[in-house]
């Protein structure tokens, strides 16, 4: 510590500031070459995107489940308890930033004191003299290495990949919810099915016994046997099923944290699967830069880039300026005596020496960990075009088994008519019908399920590309308009 005259002061203090100034230590973004590869491909940016607001993306979910699906999307966003916790994140992200913004700023601190003291005066007597003292500090670090500016930088860009996560993450759940949604559908349909199908099974049951016990020659007590085990054998799914589609819905309730039983009350599940098709895009890797892992990944690699130069600027001397101005009396109104002050200007210069190594170590972490997040945000880049390529594939291909299952459903079900109509008039045998109504049933299902796959690979697909894919809908039954 060293005290000089003012003029002396502000001349040391910018002639250090003139030589370091120019100084940056914090080092370019060296991405992976892979990265150069997908940004040529995609005309990814690489730049860093706009702030991203905690909102909900594009409505895409609206064109599989309407606004019954839409409805429950809103529910999640407010209610989840993974998106809520995300919330909480963004919110220790920003404090965290005003506290590493705060230390760039001069601390002003205010203390104020008074003491009694016991002293033997001339007369050989004890007696007390009263003091109290007031004193207002002002220190900054000058900061010219930059290490407390990187550190601001890091903890900004650090809000930006939290708030992108949080849109990452909302966009899994909205998935999730999705397929969940998509899965109690298609055991709602399979439960109809199943019922459907035993109510058909009873119908020839009741048939083949009405024609034996009405002496038809062409009707034997087989036959009724064999039309009533049939029957019987195709209740046997329907309980197992119910409780299926119950689970499913309690599912629902966890994930929007709603009571179970809730979701039951308003459940329709009703999918209008005219409106969905496997989309024709010739280069579905361009639209990478909507998906926020990815660019919450650059943030991080950029962050830690910053946590580098912060890490470095350690190493070199740091200069600290303080202004004090200090009052004492003997009571408190001479405490407050612009007379009795004393003013004193100082600075401080630390150049740290020996630390064990401490500080070095430090500097090869940040480095090791950016290296990390680079590679990581090169593997996200990647995983998302294979992401996008997968969910276009399966579209494709399960569009095509959907619209040939269609057609075999429409052929199993004439034949199902015909054989019916036979057996009526008395010129086909009760298994020929029974034949033709299991395949109908068989076929049936087959394309439920491949209806439910079909659904669940637009989810991935809308998953894999950010939620931007579909185009933004217009009025469909009271709900939004899709636009974030």
């Amino acid at each position: 510590m060293f005290h000089s005259s003012p003029s002396s002061f502000r001349l040391s203090v910018v002639a250090f500031g003139c030589i370091c100034a120019s100084c940056s230590l914090t080092p370019e973004a060296d991405y992976p070459p892979i990265v150069d590869q997908i940004s040529t491909l995609a005309a990814f940016q690489s730049e860093l995107p706009k702030s991203a607001e905690i909102s909900p993306s594009e409505g895409w979910w609206i064109y599989i489940g309407g606004a019954e699906l839409d409805a429950l999307v809103r529910t999640l966003i407010e209610n989840n308890f993974s998106l809520t916790e995300a919330r909480e994140d963004i919110t220790q992200s920003i404090e965290r930033y005003h506290i590493n913004r705060g230390q760039r700023l001069p601390a002003v601190n205010l203390s104020t004191g008074n003491a009694r003291t016991n002293f033997l005066q001339p007369s050989g007597e004890f007696d007390w003299i009263d003091s109290f003292d007031l004193d207002l500090t002002a220190t900054l670090e000058s900061d010219v290495f930059g290490r407390l500016r990187s550190a601001e930088r890091s903890s900004y860009l650090s809000i930006e990949a939290t708030k992108l996560t949080y849109r990452a993450r909302e966009q899994q759940e909205i998935a999730r919810l999705a397929s969940n949604w998509i899965a109690a559908s298609t055991l709602q349909r399979r439960l109809d099915l199943a019922r459907d199908t035993a109510a058909s099974f009873q119908s020839t049951y009741e048939l083949t016994d009405q024609r034996y016990r009405g002496g038809s020659t062409g009707v034997s007590a087989n036959d009724v046997q064999i039309a009533r085990q049939n029957y019987e054998s195709s209740l046997i799914d329907i309980p197992d099923l119910e409780a299926q589609y119950k689970t499913q819905l309690f599912e629902i309730d966890t994930q929007v944290a709603s009571l179970p039983g809730q979701t039951q009350k308003s459940f329709l599940g009703s999918i209008d699967l005219k409106t969905l098709s496997a989309p024709n895009l010739d280069v579905p890797s361009a639209i990478l830069s909507s998906r926020p892992d990815i660019a919450a990944a650059d943030f991080r690699y950029r962050a830690a880039l910053e946590d580098i130069g912060s890490a470095k600027a350690s190493l070199y001397p740091a200069l600290n300026l303080s202004a004090s101005l200090s009052f004492s009396g003997e009571s408190a109104s001479d405490a407050l005596d612009w007379d009795a002050r004393i003013a004193r200007l100082s600075q401080n210069l630390t150049q740290p020496l020996f630390q064990g190594g401490r500080l070095k170590a430090q500097v090869r972490l940040e480095q090791s960990e950016a290296r990390e997040l680079a590679t990581v945000f090169a593997r996200t880049a990647l995983e998302a075009l294979t992401d996008i390529e997968a969910a276009l594939t399966d579209l494709r291909s399960l569009s095509e088994q959907r619209r040939r299952q269609a057609e075999a459903v429409e052929t199993a079900r004439t034949s199902n008519t015909l054989a019916q109509s036979r057996y009526r008039q008395g010129s086909t045998s009760i298994l020929s019908v029974l034949e033709t109504q299991r395949s109908l049933n068989n076929a049936a299902l087959n394309l439920i399920l491949i209806e439910q796959a079909f659904l669940n690979a637009h989810v991935e697909l809308a998953l894999s590309q950010g939620g931007h894919w579909f185009p933004a809908p217009k009025e469909t039954g009271g709900a939004h308009d899709g636009s974030s």
